[in-house]
């Protein structure tokens, strides 16, 4: 097939957030001429004053992941396409499907870059209800085991955002999905720096004067640092607007981010004695809830701190050259304490 023009268009979303704000600071380092040949959708002039202080050739276009219409109109004239809002808004993804579906029509080449999340892989537990339990030795990976992958169970966890993705690639049309784990790490973006998990939990931590864990604390999660995530995409890109043939698209162009993995129960033994060495609580306690109590304390606990989830990334490595350079989890909970700490002027 013939690739894309060399000075290809790009419409983005999600470049406030924390992963869509970090990578698009590492592609635009690396390929700066291209912010000027991208549209970015943006929910409110406040955001986009944050993106135009930064960029200031980018084009924005006004609206959220609801505006179909204007998802659609904009990734129909482009050549790539990241999308970073949501790894959950199905109706966004259908929009962007629709549109490649013209292009493939009318054999227009066309990049479709997303992200997802893994705890798509925790669902057995969140099925059987096996939350801080011990878990399984199942591990999935992105290279033998991908089917796996590309065929977990509808009840997943935004399983069908991933089905519409997965269903969108073509002869002229490729797509990839980049499934994040947790990630830490102070991000490089626009707008939001900051994770989820780790620092959650370290806020929780400071204002509870105890930590917490789901039942026995023992679920596992594979983790990276944000710009590690974020040299995944920017790899992607540079295949995409080389025309390049090392990477895997389509139903093959499935990557995990993972570089180690750490137990939620320790990270919450490490929050709670820390905290209480600086003189920022009282004691080193870490509680144990049940699923439902713990989501009664930090939103969507019982998923984040609960279910197991596990990956091996080895596509990344194998096809694009990816050697992730930040390794220190224990650093980075430690980061996020002390960030927590500054933010709620302890």
């Amino acid at each position: 097939m013939s690739g894309i023009p060399k000075s290809p268009s790009i419409f983005i979303t999600g470049v406030t957030g924390y992963i869509g704000g970090d990578a698009w600071h590492a592609i635009t380092q690396k390929y700066p001429s291209c912010v000027a040949r991208t549209s970015c959708l943006v929910r409110t002039t406040e955001k986009g004053d944050q993106v135009l202080a930064r960029y200031p050739s980018i084009r924005l276009v006004y609206g959220d992941l609801d505006n179909t219409e204007v998802i659609e109109a904009e990734a129909s004239k482009a050549d790539i396409i990241l999308h970073f809002a949501s790894i959950e808004h199905v109706e966004s993804a259908r929009a962007i499907s629709r549109a490649l579906q013209r292009r493939e029509k009318f054999q227009q080449a066309t990049y479709w870059i997303s992200v997802s999340g893994t705890d798509n892989i925790a669902w057995k537990d969140c099925e059987n209800n096996t939350y801080g339990e011990q878990p399984s030795d199942e591990i999935y990976d992105d290279w033998d085991g991908l089917s796996n992958v590309t065929s977990l169970p509808d009840t997943a966890p935004h399983r069908d955002v991933e089905c519409v993705q997965l269903a969108a690639g073509g002869t002229f049309v490729k797509t990839a999905i980049v499934c994040a784990p947790c990630i830490y790490g102070i991000g490089r973006g626009c707008g939001n720096q900051r994770s989820i998990q780790i620092p959650d939990l370290a806020r929780y931590t400071l204002q509870k004067g105890h930590s917490l864990q789901v039942g026995k604390g023992l679920s596992i999660w594979p983790n990276v640092h944000v710009a590690d995530l974020s040299d995944i995409f920017l790899r992607l890109f540079g295949e995409a607007i080389q025309n390049g043939t090392r990477a895997s698209w389509n139903h093959e162009g499935y990557y995990f981010a993972e570089n180690g993995e750490h137990v939620w129960g320790d990270v919450s033994s490490l929050l709670a004695r820390e905290a209480q060495i600086r003189g920022l609580t009282q004691s080193a306690e870490v509680r144990s809830f049940e699923a439902e109590e713990a989501d009664n304390q930090i939103d969507f606990a019982s998923l984040f701190y609960g279910a197991t989830s596990r990956c091996k990334a080895i596509r990344a490595r194998k096809l694009l050259g990816w050697e992730p350079r930040h390794a220190d989890i224990e650093a980075a909970v430690l980061e996020a304490l002390e960030v927590e700490t500054r933010t709620l002027k302890i």
